[in-house]
């Protein structure tokens, strides 16, 4: 149950930040809020990470190199994300996020990239993903 209280906490949030960083790419620019925003979430990071006295950054070597990547792959959501809500809105942006995330999700699980277990799609999960993309295009018209 906490994990899906987290889940939900994360979609708040990511939408939350999603319309903030438009507003700011409005007035500043869209890879400088893209910039602000990953700047602060760094300081946010450190400073929780500092007050937990969290020491387990030290295992940074035992991580695969490919993974560090992940800070990166940030800087591309931000700019998209900002660049989607200024054309999309919120409400069809984040439901475009959503499938993009369930298909990309399908794809890890398929075929184990990440070091994630191989999973079998089921037609159940097909239906689900098809009964999203019927619920976006019901959000466009």
């Amino acid at each position: 149950m906490k994990g899906v209280i987290y889940a939900c906490l994360g979609g708040v949030f990511l939408t939350l930040q999603g319309a903030a960083n438009a507003a700011i790419g409005d007035r500043i620019g869209t890879w400088q809020a893209a910039t602000l925003t990953q700047g602060t979430g760094f300081i946010a990071a450190l400073l929780i990470m500092l007050m937990f006295r969290d020491q387990s950054w030290r295992n940074l070597n035992q991580v695969k190199p490919v993974y560090h990547f992940g800070g990166a792959f940030a800087a591309f959501i931000l700019f998209s994300n900002i660049k989607a809500f200024h054309m999309n809105g919120a409400a069809l942006t984040i439901s475009a996020i959503l499938i993009a995330q369930m298909v990309v999700t399908i794809m890890l699980e398929k075929s184990g990239w990440f070091g994630t277990a191989q999973v079998r799609i089921k037609p159940v999960q097909w239906t689900g993903l098809g009964l999203m993309v019927i619920g976006i295009l019901c959000l466009t018209l």
